[in-house]
């Protein structure tokens, strides 16, 4: 580890440097770029939420919190039905992340299906908070929980959705509830106590790969409350023997993420927005699928086999022999085969493609045998091209056909815009279409207008729809 990575003794009170970030930013001190990419991913949470309403789970989950009940604080969006606010937070922030087509980060931490419900739930235990304080606490619940994400370079299995997301969804919550730079400080040493989530969620194709998102949420309303009645949390959280870092990374940091610019600039704007409904591991194959697919005008019976090489955190996730278990959606997001073979067959993906009837046809079936996933042993998993993935597709003719990329698009470095945004949204509406098309536009003029709002419990009653429409 160079000096820089060293874990020095003057960093002792990183977290407390964090916790004052938090506290004394106000909405006036947050460059407009980075609250445009929040109002970016609070329309695309809220798209997907709706999409995903009733996806496998959601519904147990939801029947679960009313039947244990509680002060009603919080309402389950969609749904309807107030719970405490950290039971709505969990029930929306699962709906959200249901169908894997929520906004990432790198190293596969899903922010905004975390923070945006965990915002709407803590304004609304509040009475309503205005749109600024909103932005401000989204805002900055992405950028800590980003410069954590960055800082950490080796999750070693773990799902930094939960073991690292859920510093950001304490901050949102700590954030709207006022909570003072000591208490901060306390609420951000109690959420390292509750990190946790393992990515084999995610390989074994099972529902708790959500459940996770919806944890953050949950464990980060709790930590900022346990915090303001006064339970004091860990302190040595960058510097103790049994330090955040030395637990979650292999003792592996760049601890310079934690406060290089801050204040300047927003993590938030590292956000990798989601063209296709699947792992952020298989979008690079997917797109490289279907540009070779337009580019060539391929017919899935053109080609003879598909080789996919990737890098070791792609391959670990994503990358196993495609079977169908109990759970056929969650399989076919988390393979890279079934990407790339549904991207041959059927073109560019939607949702739809990700639902049991369309994962079990014998067609698609058959060209999921013909893509075979390589490991490329050069692909550093910590480095910048962690998720490069290289297609070659080999035609019947004895033609080849080969294409390389290092990032998707909607990668920072490969950005989509609001407009792509809308349309996705309006899409996710389309596809579960029990919001009347007024009130889509209403929330999508709402939210594009944030600052201006003064109750954001009014974008909360435009997501609320009677049972009879489910």
């Amino acid at each position: 580890m160079d000096k820089k990575n060293e874990m020095k003794k003057e960093n002792d009170d990183i977290f407390k440097t964090l916790a004052s970030h938090i506290v004394n930013t106000k909405y006036s001190d947050i460059p407009q770029p980075a609250l445009a990419i929040t109002k970016m991913n609070i329309i695309d949470c809220l798209g997907t939420l709706i999409a995903g309403s009733s996806a496998e789970g959601c519904e147990i989950l939801i029947d679960l919190m009313k039947e244990w009940g509680g002060k009603e604080e919080s309402t389950i969006l969609i749904h309807g039905g107030k719970v405490p606010a950290h039971a709505a937070a969990l029930c929306n922030s699962v709906m959200a992340r249901a169908l894997d087509f929520d906004d990432a980060q790198q190293n596969g931490m899903h922010p905004s299906a975390g923070l945006v419900p965990t915002a709407l739930a803590i304004g609304e235990k509040l009475g309503g908070v205005n749109g600024r304080e909103l932005l401000t606490a989204i805002t900055l619940g992405a950028d800590v929980a980003g410069r954590i994400n960055y800082a950490t370079l080796d999750y070693h299995g773990f799902d930094p959705t939960l073991t690292c997301n859920i510093f950001g969804t304490t901050t949102v919550a700590g954030k709207l509830l006022g909570l003072d730079e000591n208490q901060m400080w306390n609420a951000l040493g109690l959420a390292f106590n509750e990190c946790s989530g393992t990515f084999q969620s995610n390989a074994d194709g099972v529902l708790a790969v959500r459940l996770n998102q919806g944890l953050a949420s949950y464990e980060g309303i709790m930590c900022a409350v346990f915090a303001q009645r006064g339970i004091t949390g860990v302190k040595n959280i960058t510097q103790g023997n049994y330090n955040y870092f030395r637990l979650y990374s292999n003792d592996k940091a760049d601890l310079e993420h934690l406060t290089v610019n801050l204040g300047k600039h927003f993590y938030g704007e590292k956000t990798i927005f989601k063209r296709w409904p699947s792992c952020g591991c298989t979008l690079i194959g997917t797109d490289l699928m279907v540009e070779i697919v337009e580019e060539e005008s391929l017919d899935s019976a053109q080609v003879d086999s598909i080789v996919a090489t990737v890098g070791k955190f792609t391959f670990n996730l994503v990358g196993k022999d495609f079977t169908i278990g109990p759970n056929p959606q969650v399989d076919a997001q988390f393979s890279l085969q079934y990407a790339v073979a549904n991207a041959l067959l059927r073109r560019k993906p939607v949702i739809e493609h990700f639902t049991s009837e369309y994962i079990i046809v014998p067609e698609i079936q058959e060209l999921v045998g013909k893509v075979k996933i390589v490991l490329d042993p050069e692909v550093s998993p910590a480095g910048g091209d962690y998720r490069k993935t290289t297609l070659e597709v080999k035609l019947k003719d004895g033609r080849k056909i080969s294409k390389t990329a290092l990032v998707s698009k909607g990668n920072p470095d490969n950005p989509v815009t609001m407009e792509d945004i809308i349309a996705k949204f309006q899409n996710n509406v389309r596809f579960k279409p029990i919001i009347p098309k007024e009130r889509t536009e209403q929330i999508l003029t709402m939210v594009s207008s944030l600052e201006n709002v003064s109750n954001t419990n009014e974008l909360k009653d435009l997501l609320i729809i009677g049972n009879d429409d489910l």
